[in-house]
């Protein structure tokens, strides 16, 4: 399996703004070797939430390209969760351009320009009106509402989520709790392990073996670190096993700002 598409997605999603409330660092990598990193920076109040990163990729072989990309992301807080309002994305791999803007209100998307434009058309599941609602984009998905903490419950649920071209729900389950006494600047403190189930939804070619595989991947998990003093959880880790080796993102820096 080739893994540009998906170590691209990773880094993304892992992705610092002037000022921020949580400076969060991960490092990316591929059989044990580093081959990215990301930087991401949180600000989160009782009303509003931003959040903004950066990340980039190295060279492994054939299964992943030189890439770097930012990404932000807006929106308002409600006792249901977040309501994002604007997601952008940049991205270079391979000297050519990956950019996606879009617009959102109460959970559904009311504008979007993507570039390049998808290729093959008729073969793939076509995304739907109702597909763009009810959901999140993907770097929204990495901050957890979580009234209960690091309750099971704040892992067992689905997350929806549309990324300007695909449609897709990521399902999670509790597997396990645990503490981290972090030296430094590192995380410390509890952190939520998540099962976790790709299921494609629409966007994508049915027939790619790269979907496929994803779909049929039970490796794959995540794990939450509290945020300081906010009822919401942060990506803290996430692994999945690949016909290469293991791919894993670590959390490296967990820095309160204010």
């Amino acid at each position: 399996m080739r893994l540009k598409s998906i170590a691209a997605a990773v880094c993304l999603l892992t992705m610092p703004a002037q000022a921020s409330s949580l400076y969060v660092k991960y490092d990316i990598s591929l059989t044990g070797l580093k081959i990215g990193e990301g930087a991401l920076s949180v600000d989160l109040n009782d009303k509003t939430y931003r959040l903004h990163g950066k990340g980039n990729m190295a060279a492994f072989g054939n299964f992943v390209s030189d890439g770097s990309g930012s990404v932000h992301a807006t929106g308002s807080v409600s006792p249901a969760g977040l309501m994002p309002a604007s997601f952008t994305m940049q991205a270079e791999e391979e000297g050519k351009s990956n950019t996606v803007t879009m617009t959102m209100a109460k959970g559904a998307v009311t504008g979007r320009q993507i570039h390049p434009a998808q290729d093959r058309m008729n073969e793939r599941v076509k995304v739907t009106e109702a597909h763009k609602r009810g959901v999140i984009d993907p770097l929204s998905a990495v901050l957890f509402p979580a009234p209960r903490g690091l309750h099971r419950d704040s892992c067992n649920r689905t997350v929806a989520i549309y990324d300007g071209r695909d449609r897709y729900d990521v399902v999670l389950s509790y597997k396990a709790k645990y503490q981290m006494t972090g030296r430094g600047k590192r995380y410390s403190g509890g952190v939520l392990a998540c099962k976790a189930r790709y299921k494609p939804i629409s966007g994508h070619r049915p027939n790619r073996k790269t979907i496929q595989q994803l779909a049929a991947n039970k490796t794959m998990e995540v794990h939450l670190a509290e945020v300081p003093g906010k009822p919401y959880l942060l990506l803290y880790k996430a692994s999945l096993m690949t016909p290469v080796g293991p791919l894993n993102v670590q959390n490296v820096k967990f820095k309160k700002m204010n």
